[in-house]
């Protein structure tokens, strides 16, 4: 008798024991289900926030394009440009009509880029970027039929967005000109794929 006492004492030990290791619920998976749907609630706000649109990238490619310019820092100025660049003076189709342009002859490679940057970026241009406000801003409208846009963009991420930043001042000698960069993604990230004034930078 005392030997089966022992034994139904032994067993309701054993027994509390099991219950103190999986806690108070009566469902010890419980806890890792919860566990796991928190993690998953984590992982989709992340990716959530993770999914910036084509402006929002555009337009951190161009505070740090702005600030760059700001402070002359042309290291960091040369590493937001995607080579080869386009540099020919922007054409319309109706250009294209009436003049032969061969879009190849203003392709500007990385190795050639230091011999051009004080053309692409001279004292006028890392003057006026700094001041750029939304009247220079422009999105490219995708469905656009201008030769110029599609034949730059096709180095971009399809289905992806143009930009562009034109600014129009008045030089030392009175006269009016221009100069325009257009931003395009690559691979994920906005770079200027292209440059423009109303003179050819090759040549």
């Amino acid at each position: 008798m005392k030997r089966i006492v022992k034994y139904m004492v032994l067993l309701l030990l054993a027994t509390g024991l099991a219950g103190s290791a999986v806690g108070c619920s009566s469902n010890p998976k419980a806890p890792v289900a919860d566990t796991v749907k928190t993690i998953a609630k984590s992982a989709s706000r992340t990716v959530h926030k993770s999914a910036l649109t084509d402006e929002q990238l555009f337009r951190a490619c161009l505070k740090q394009f702005k600030a760059a310019a700001l402070q002359r820092n042309k290291k960091q100025l040369a590493g937001m440009f995607y080579f080869p660049l386009q540099t020919t003076p922007q054409w319309s189709n109706e250009d294209l009509r009436s003049a032969k342009i061969n879009p190849a002859e203003g392709l500007v490679s990385g190795a050639e880029y230091p011999q051009y940057e004080p053309t692409i970026l001279n004292a006028d241009a890392l003057r006026l970027i700094p001041k750029s406000t939304e009247d220079d801003l422009s999105e490219i409208d995708a469905a656009t039929d201008e030769n110029y846009y599609k034949v730059i963009a096709k180095v971009t991420d399809k289905g992806s967005k143009l930009y562009e930043l034109q600014q129009q001042y008045e030089q030392k000698n009175g006269r009016e000109t221009s100069y325009g960069f257009v931003f395009g993604k690559v691979n994920g990230q906005y770079k200027i794929i292209s440059y423009y004034s109303p003179w050819p930078v090759k040549g």
